[in-house]
């Protein structure tokens, strides 16, 4: 252990904790390119910091950073604990919090002195593989460590060097290990579907405990220490006298299957999903709260020394819940920094920090306190965005998502105008907008389709039903009378809009599972598309075929629209490309190709010059459509860009993507930027790509990196607006941006 002399001055020592925050929040960019130091790091730094304050006015020319509902970015880091040449799997505080061990899949474990950031001594390396969990003993003279092998291992850390004893028995991965409260026992969960308790003294091996059905995942003991529980992926968590190894009447179905822990006084459990943490009573089994997490990885739950608060894991973040007053109305703050998934999160012993494991291989210690106060970043839906409509006088945009709602905003301010409108089922797949502006229309994977009023908000009749499969698209005739549904049932559907009845026009049938719908300018056609990259034409009037079956590939058609003339239909999907037909001639007559990934949505612009694409490789193109040249690209979204439209006087395209964000984008300023000199900052700042979270120019050069809780927030000057709550707008000042072999001279001294 290093004993380092101790700062008395006040403003000194605020100064190294700010500067210890800077690095360990920036780290990233500052170890790729000295020079960010100064050009990325300290432009996204706190502003309140004193490295900040300290700093900024002895530097010109830098990148303005502004945010808007969002915490600063490493508020509540304290430092980065960097030494791990792989993930980082799991982490354990000694009982005085002064140490901190991690587990990795480098096959190492190391010991991390809390207060400095250094390792208290040379990492231990057992030659069993991946370390997948480790726990400190009470006594914090031990260390346990499942691995990957299907050995325990013991530390004796008291040693100049780590003495390790092996203990044998399971015959798959070791996912867990927990010391008892008193140190007189240790718990090991395994692959091999069995949890096996051991005197960590002696290595003696005290039971076997089987009753689950698939692998066992976590172990926790209670605080009593008379209880042992353990979760397993057969989505159960069963309870064993920890002494004995029987197990207890009680059981828990359906209650996680990837972590365990008890309350500090016993009587709630916590287990954790892939998309929620679940709190349970421990003596009756009964549900208490279920606090949704929106990720598809969520590794664990541990609850604060007080109970006031628990930390989750959800995905890049670490999730810290404030649990008081109201379980039922807890609210939760995400710590933002890791730059991939983490894996394991606990407090202190004191409870005023949180050490995280990540896959990036870093460990890191947060502020539990500052968490409480940081702002919440908000997006337009809790889940991904699956299609967005902007009304026909430009004022609003309407919104479905895989959260089973219908929002409305404020198409110039980006504020929501009515609370969600709920009443799906499953996600909702799509949203069209009548003529009029009067009513919003929603298909879902429910089934059915619902109108709503747009002034209001309220449900317009029933649900339409009659589709035996999901909803996969919804389009208004021009006239506002009609509206077609394409289905996983390959059918479409032609409904009287103001009887909420079918038209006597169909089923119309396709061959495969349609996916989308439109109508053309006249209302004399319907034009579809499938499953099996088939498109199909039929007249409104009839339901007769207008064509024979254009097979454009054997790929799903994500999407068709008509020409503002009605002349010709673009398609495509899955082929990374669209397709423009013309009718008349029967013929395909241009390809937009240039997107690296599926064509996800299109839409035309109504004075017929522009085709908008959005992909499946986050980006939004814009093409001309009589030449089938690429005017531009538009960067932003983090997540495939699920559809889009433009705005009826052709300024401006909406675009909504998986990411949860709803963007504005400046079609004009857009096709300018694209013969504009990449010499002028501007030009270059919003055209770059963001790649592995920098900020990428045409030639690979690194203009600025962002950091993670930032990226699906950011707003460049081509995108005007971001619909959701949180943003962070980054431009170019107004005397310029020194970058490249220029860098140096944005220092003043």
């Amino acid at each position: 252990m290093l004993n380092l002399p101790q700062v008395n001055d006040l403003i000194v020592s605020r100064f190294l904790r700010d500067a210890n925050s800077f690095v360990a929040a920036s780290h990233v960019a500052i170890e790729r390119s000295a020079p960010h130091i100064y050009l990325s790091a300290l432009p996204f730094a706190d502003k309140n910091s004193l490295v900040y304050q300290d700093f900024a006015p002895r530097c010109i020319c830098l990148i303005t950073v502004d945010t808007f509902r969002i915490g600063n970015h490493g508020g509540n880091a304290v430092m980065a604990l960097i030494g791990h040449s792989s993930p980082v799997r799991s982490v354990s505080y000694s009982s005085d919090g002064r140490l901190l061990a991690s587990g990795s899949d480098d096959g190492t474990v190391r010991i991390w002195d809390t207060l400095t950031g250094e390792e208290a001594r040379s990492a231990m390396r057992g030659g069993d593989g991946n370390v997948l969990s480790v726990d400190f003993a009470h006594n914090s003279k031990w260390i346990a460590s499942g691995t990957e092998s299907g050995a325990v291992c013991i530390w004796d850390i008291t040693k100049s060097q780590a003495v390790l004893r092996k203990l044998s028995g399971h015959t798959e991965s070791v996912n867990s290990v927990m010391f008892s409260p008193d140190g007189s026992r240790l718990a090991s969960a395994s692959g091999d579907q069995t949890v096996r308790v051991w005197n960590p003294e002696t290595g003696e091996q005290l039971a076997v405990l089987n009753g689950h059905m698939d692998q066992v995942n976590g172990v926790a003991f209670s605080p009593d220490g008379e209880v042992l529980a353990s979760v397993s992926g057969d989505r159960t968590i069963r309870l064993w006298h920890s002494t004995t190894g029987q197990g207890t009447p009680q059981s828990f179905e359906d209650a996680g299957n990837y972590s365990v822990d008890f309350s500090p006084d016993g009587e709630i459990i916590a287990g954790t999903f892939p998309d929620a943490v679940v709190l349970c009573q421990r003596n009756t089994g009964k549900r208490i709260a279920s606090l949704k997490q929106n990720s598809y990885r969520s590794l664990c739950a541990q609850f604060s020394p007080d109970s006031r608060s628990l930390v989750a894991v959800c995905g890049h973040t670490v999730r810290l819940w404030s649990l008081q007053p109201d379980l039922h109305n807890a609210s939760w703050v995400d710590l933002d920094g890791h730059g991939a998934d983490v894996n394991w999160a606990t407090f202190s012993p004191d409870g005023l920090y949180i050490a995280s494991a990540s896959c990036d291989g870093t460990t890191r210690i947060w502020s539990a306190g500052s968490g409480q106060s940081a702002v919440q970043s908000q997006s337009a839906h809790e889940e991904a965005i699956r299609s967005v409509a902007v009304s026909h006088d430009g004022a609003f945009v309407v919104s479905g998502s895989e959260d089973k709602s219908v929002r409305v905003w404020n198409a110039h301010t980006g504020e929501a105008t009515l609370p969600p409108l709920c009443g799906h089922t499953e996600l909702v797949s799509s949203i069209a907008i009548s003529p009029d502006d009067h009513i919003i229309a929603s298909g879902s994977h429910d089934y059915q389709i619902r109108l709503w009023d747009m002034p209001s908000g309220a449900a317009i009749g029933e649900p339409m039903s009659g589709h035996a499969g999901s909803v996969s698209a919804v389009a208004f005739s021009y006239d506002g009378c009609w509206l077609a549904s394409a289905s996983g049932d390959s059918t479409v559907r032609i409904w009287d809009v103001a009887v909420q009845h079918t038209s006597t026009v169909g089923p119309l049938c396709c061959q495969g599972g349609s996916s989308a719908v439109a109508f053309s300018p006249d209302d004399g056609l319907v034009a579809a598309g499938d499953n099996r990259g088939r498109v199909y034409l039929w007249r409104t009037d009839t339901g007769e075929k207008m064509h024979e079956l254009l097979h454009a590939n054997n790929l799903t058609v994500w999407f068709i629209a008509f020409s503002p003339d009605g002349a010709q239909i673009v398609y495509g999907g899955a082929d990374n490309a669209a397709h423009i037909w013309d009718i008349a001639s029967d013929q395909r007559v241009l390809v937009l190709q240039g997107h690296i990934k599926y064509v996800r949505s299109v839409a035309w612009s109504l004075d017929g010059r522009l085709i908008a694409t959005g992909s499946k490789d986050t980006t939004v193109s814009l093409w001309d459509a009589s030449t089938g040249m690429p005017l531009a690209t538009l960067y932003g979204h983090t997540e495939p860009v699920s559809s889009l439209t433009f705005t009826c006087d052709g300024q401006f395209i909406i675009s909504g993507s998986w990411d949860t964000i709803i963007r504005k984008w400046d079609v004009r300023a857009a096709c300018q930027l694209g013969s504009e000199s990449f010499n002028n900052p501007d030009a270059a700042l919003a055209s770059a790509t963001l790649k592995d979270g920098w900020l990428v120019g045409s030639s690979g050069e690194l203009i600025l990196w962002v950091p993670t809780e930032y990226r699906t927030y950011l707003q460049t000057s081509l995108c005007t607006l971001l619909i959701g709550g949180s943003r962070v707008v980054i431009r170019v000042g107004d005397s310029g941006l020194y970058a490249g072999l220029k860098w140096t001279s944005c220092w003043r001294g």
